[in-house]
């Protein structure tokens, strides 16, 4: 995410009941009255473990002690229920791609990079998770406009031509229409 003003920028580390732990980058938008040590914050990156919060939500995270590292926790909540507990959605959903290289002897990175500008071009924010190596694919993490569903999102990316063969492994599919 681009962060208008760096000096906001925090880290938030997200869990589920103490599993599934991943951090992200957020954009802290101040503190939440009432409460003391929360924070409204933008989430900045796409999460792999947490279909949301998501790129662009709006959520209210927490101090955790003992270290007072900013928190949140899903609570074990399903994709829809845990909607409720945004402060603002950023009116995206998640989906996981694997991606193999197209020809094989393509440059890894200049494919992924690739990839990365298409999404761009989609308002589709594009993450990596793993890269292919040793024959297994990679996988990248989107955070993808409401507006697309996944074979659109799919179709868009293929009309691209883009030295990758995608496949769709994950949606969250409680933002379906």
């Amino acid at each position: 995410m681009w962060f208008p003003d760096k000096s906001k920028v925090v880290l938030v580390r997200f869990h589920t009941r103490g599993k599934d732990v991943e951090t992200a980058w957020a954009e802290d938008l101040g503190s939440v009255p009432g409460r003391p040590g929360a924070r409204r914050v933008r989430v900045g990156n796409v999460l792999a473990f947490h279909p949301k919060p998501t790129y662009g939500d709006v959520i209210v995270v927490e101090r955790a002690l003992p270290h007072g590292i900013l928190t949140w926790n899903s609570l074990g909540l399903s994709s829809a229920r845990v909607k409720e507990r945004l402060d603002e959605d950023g009116r995206r959903y998640l989906v996981i791609l694997q991606y193999v290289v197209d020809p094989p002897s393509h440059d890894v990175v200049a494919a992924y990079r690739a990839l990365s500008r298409a999404g761009d071009q989609l308002d589709i924010v594009v993450e990596g998770c793993f890269r292919p190596e040793k024959g297994l694919p990679g996988e990248a993490c989107l955070a993808v406009p409401y507006r697309l569903n996944p074979i659109e999102m799919l179709s868009c990316l293929r009309r691209k031509k883009l030295p990758l063969k995608l496949k769709v492994i994950y949606f969250d599919s409680a933002y379906m229409r």
